[in-house]
């Protein structure tokens, strides 16, 4: 049963860290911090999570997932309270609260400095991914049960999540490696080069997949039947109640978090995928992809960090990803590998060993051309020592080359 349990960890520690946001003060940020500082922490304590267990009652798994709405709209309407000043005390709850424990938590929140606010961003950021993100990623993918579906893209739409959930199924996982996916990052780009190429190339994607899809079908961008419209409606009815429970200010919480949030998934691609190359004709393996088998991410992420197996197929549910021990591992934990990415210095000196790795136990003879391409094109001298710049061989680079 422990096996089950513990993917109700992540909804459940993150709920609890959203509702000691009441308390204003430092309970705005620092039980997010400690969270992520714990993870990534454990990440390097616990042993790799290599175990592949059976799953008899997928309906367990399943709800673990689906508390991941309830609690991204637990973590926006404490947003919204959060950001209401004087007696703004959305549908009593500060009035609540104060009677059942005491604690005048609306005259906390009027009394926190703004110090304590800005900072509060931080943590929320990577909990709105987890609570968000992620669990709608798993559900957006689970495109032959209409409820679950439905139920991935109203989660992702809450933070304006509108063009991630077409792109990511049907486009990126097709790309995967190529110069068509806006989700790998060349060799060279740091996240800071890489993060405006990819929110651009995301939402371009997903308005060309949904165009296509509907004219298959014979109807207008701008028909009801239209997905990222219907998905926008959501965003705005949650940016609209935004502005009912506290003002511009409430509207400004929201965009910053979703804004944020946009990039932290961004970022999570970064180091999923970094510096990978495919053939396009050739399919997607496990090895086009960094994986992570640490225990800890792997629980509060619905095993994203089995990521090989989830790039192999994309139809296999969370809790059945097979950890692929022997495909490349990405750098740290997941939480570790992503913070390292935000220090771009960092990030090289840890990623170039793998990236070599990857090029001589990996890559296949026939990606050698685009190996090489990318590695001179990335300007890292420590490249030059890859097995595929010293190869000679007869492969042809496609035509249009990498197109970073």
């Amino acid at each position: 049963m422990l096996s089950y349990m513990r993917f109700f960890l992540g909804p459940l520690l993150f709920t609890a860290v959203t509702l000691l946001m009441y308390l204003g003060g430092v309970w705005l940020w620092l039980p997010g911090v400690a969270l992520i500082t714990g993870v990534s922490v454990l990440d390097q304590i616990f042993p790799f999570d290599v175990k592949e267990s059976r799953y008899r009652y997928a309906w367990i798994t399943n709800l673990a997932l689906y508390l991941s709405t309830p609690a991204a709209l637990v973590l926006f309407f404490t947003l919204f309270w959060v950001a209401g000043s004087g007696t703004q005390d959305i549908f009593g709850v500060g009035a609540f609260i104060t009677a059942h424990t005491g604690i005048d938590v609306v005259a906390a929140r009027n009394a926190t400095p703004w110090y304590h606010v800005t900072l509060m961003f931080v943590p929320l950021v990577i909990i709105a991914t987890g609570v968000g993100g992620l669990a709608g990623h798993e559900l957006t993918h689970r495109t032959w049960n209409p409820f679950e579906l439905w139920l991935g893209r109203i989660t992702m739409a809450l933070n304006w999540g509108v063009a991630f959930p077409i792109e990511h199924v049907y486009g990126h996982h097709a790309y995967v490696g190529t110069q068509k996916d806006p989700a790998t990052a060349a060799r060279g780009d740091s996240v800071y080069q890489h993060l405006p190429k990819a929110m651009h190339r995301t939402v371009i994607n997903a308005w060309e997949i949904e165009s296509t899809r509907l004219a298959r079908h014979g109807k207008s961008f701008w028909s009801p039947s239209n997905v990222i419209l219907r998905m926008a409606l959501v965003s705005a009815a949650t940016t609209g109640f935004a502005f009912w429970a506290a003002g511009w200010t409430g509207v400004a919480f929201h965009l910053i978090v979703c804004v944020s949030t946009k990039v932290a998934l961004e970022v999570l691609n970064y180091v999923e995928h970094y510096g990978m190359v495919r053939v396009p004709s050739q399919p997607v393996q496990p090895r086009h992809s960094w994986n992570c088998n640490h225990m800890v991410s792997g629980v509060i992420t619905y095993n994203l960090t089995r990521h090989s197996h989830h790039h192999a197929n994309a139809n296999t549910p969370f809790q059945d990803l097979r950890a692929h021990s022997e495909q490349p591992h990405m750098p740290g934990g997941f939480i570790t590998a992503y913070l390292t990415a935000l220090v771009p210095p960092l990030w090289r000196r840890a990623i170039t060993p793998k990236l070599l790795e990857w090029d001589k136990t990996q890559a296949d003879r026939s990606e050698f051309a685009l190996l090489r391409e990318a590695n001179i094109k990335s300007g890292w001298d420590e490249l030059k020592q890859s097995v595929a710049n010293t190869t000679q061989d007869q492969t042809v680079i496609p035509q249009g080359g990498l197109g970073y």
